[in-house]
C-alpha cells in the first residue's frame, strides 16, 4: 500500500485536488462540518473541477444548526451581518454544487426540538475512484483549517472498497456498525449506541500494549480513561498530549483532575489542535475521526483505523508525534481538583447513558 500523512489543511487539500483532477469514475467526500467560508469555497471549487462522473458530498445536519461554533438560530445571526452572510453562503455554495452535477446530502436530521442533536455523523473521509482514500480529522471550515490536524492518504483497493461501501450505506440512509479486517489493517465503522461490542474489541487491542501508549486528542474522557488506567496498572507507560488552548475548556480541566491520579503523563501542546491518534508500542497506529470521548462512544458515527503498516507508523512518529512531543510541556500534577469539571462530566455521563439507552435511538 502506498500512503502519505498530510499535515494541515494545505497539504491535505493539495493532495485531494491532485486525485480529484485524476478521477474518472467517482469522487465521494464526507465531513461533519461544511461552511460557506474560504474552506467551503475551496472544496466546492475542487469538486467542480474534477472530471469524475459521480461526485457526491455528505454533510452532517450539524452544519444546518451550527456555523462557526454558533447556533444558526440565535442572536448572532440577527446581530452579525458577517455571520449571516456565511450562513447564506453555505447554502449558496451547495446550490451551486448541485446545479453543476454534484449530489449533496445532509444526513442525521436533528428532529423536532433538536431532540436528535447528539446523534451526529462525525466521520471525515473521502474516496476517489475506490482507489485513493482519506481518513482523519479535518472538516471544511476556516477554523478547522487553522487547527493542527492530519489526514492520511492511502492507495489501496481493499481500503477504498470498504470506505466507499460505508459512504454509500450512509448515503442510502443507514449508519452501520462494522469491523473490517484487512491485510495489516482494521477498520471500525462505529455507530454510537449500537457499537458497544465493537468498542470493546477496540479497547482489547489497546490492552495488548506491552510498554507504551501515547494518546493525542483534544477531548479525552471516559470510556477511554478507565481503560488506560487499567492498562497503566499492568505496567504500561501512558501519555496523553492535549491542547493548551482547548476550545472546550471542560475537557482541559477534567484532564487536569484525572492526571492527579498518576496513571498517565499529561503534556500540553501550544495552541489548539484537532488531531486524534493513538500510538501503541511504536508498532500500531490508531487514527480517524473519534475523539475517544463520551459523545463519540454513546452517540456519534465514527471511523477508526488501526494499522501496523511500518511505513505509516514511522512517518507518523517522525512527522507528527516527535514534533508535537518536542513542542509540548509536561503538566506537573498538583492540587488542582477541578471539582466543577468533574461534576459536569459526571452529569454528562449520566445524560449520555440515559438518552442513548432509552430516549435517542438511531434510525439504523
Amino acid at each position: 500500500m502506498k500512503s502519505q500523512i498530510l499535515i494541515g489543511a494545505s497539504e491535505f487539500m493539495a493532495a485531494l485536488s491532485v486525485r480529484a483532477q485524476e478521477a474518472k469514475e467517482s469522487l465521494y467526500v464526507q465531513a461533519m462540518t461544511f461552511e460557506g467560508d474560504a474552506a467551503g469555497e475551496e472544496l466546492i471549487h475542487l469538486m467542480l473541477q474534477s472530471p469524475a462522473r459521480d461526485k457526491r458530498l455528505i454533510i452532517d445536519s450539524f452544519s444546518k444548526a451550527v456555523v462557526s461554533d454558533h447556533f444558526v438560530f440565535g442572536l448572532k445571526y440577527l446581530r452579525d451581518p458577517n455571520f449571516k452572510g456565511e450562513v447564506k453562503n453555505t447554502y449558496r455554495l451547495l446550490a451551486k454544487a448541485e446545479a453543476n452535477g454534484i449530489k449533496v446530502k445532509f444526513v442525521n436530521p436533528t428532529g423536532p426540538l433538536m431532540l436528535r442533536y447528539p446523534l451526529r455523523n462525525h466521520k471525515k473521509m473521502m474516496v476517489v475512484d475506490g482507489r485513493y482514500s482519506y481518513l482523519g480529522g479535518i472538516n471544511f471550515s476556516d477554523h478547522n483549517f487553522e487547527w493542527h490536524d492530519m489526514m492520511l492518504e492511502m492507495e489501496d483497493l481493499s481500503i477504498g472498497k470498504a470506505i466507499r461501501a460505508d459512504f454509500l450505506t450512509t448515503w442510502n440512509g443507514s449508519n452501520q456498525s462494522l469491523k473490517e479486517n484487512l491485510k495489516g489493517h482494521q477498520l471500525f465503522f462505529l455507530n454510537g449506541v449500537r457499537s458497544k461490542s465493537l468498542y470493546e474489541e477496540f479497547f482489547d487491542i489497546l490492552r495488548q500494549a506491552q510498554s507504551k501508549i501515547t494518546v493525542i486528542s483534544p477531548y479525552v474522557s471516559e470510556p477511554l480513561l478507565p481503560v488506560l488506567q487499567s492498562i497503566a496498572e499492568s505496567g504500561v507507560e501512558v501519555s496523553i498530549i492535549s491542547p493548551k488552548e482547548n476550545n472546550k475548556g471542560l475537557f482541559f480541566d477534567y484532564l487536569l483532575s484525572q492526571s492527579n491520579k498518576g496513571f498517565f503523563k499529561l503534556f500540553h501542546h501550544p495552541g489548539m489542535f484537532h488531531l486524534k491518534a493513538i500510538l501503541i508500542d511504536s508498532d500500531k497506529l490508531v487514527f480517524g475521526s473519534s475523539n475517544y470521548d463520551l459523545i463519540s462512544y454513546h452517540f456519534e458515527q465514527e471511523v477508526v483505523m488501526i494499522t501496523e503498516d511500518r511505513a505509516i507508523v514511522n512517518e507518523f512518529a517522525n512527522r507528527v508525534l516527535d514534533p508535537m512531543t518536542k513542542a509540548s510541556v509536561e503538566y506537573q500534577p498538583g492540587t488542582v481538583k477541578a471539582t466543577k469539571a468533574k461534576a459536569i462530566m459526571k452529569g454528562l455521563k449520566g445524560f449520555c447513558q440515559l438518552t442513548s439507552n432509552a430516549v435517542l435511538k438511531p434510525k439504523s
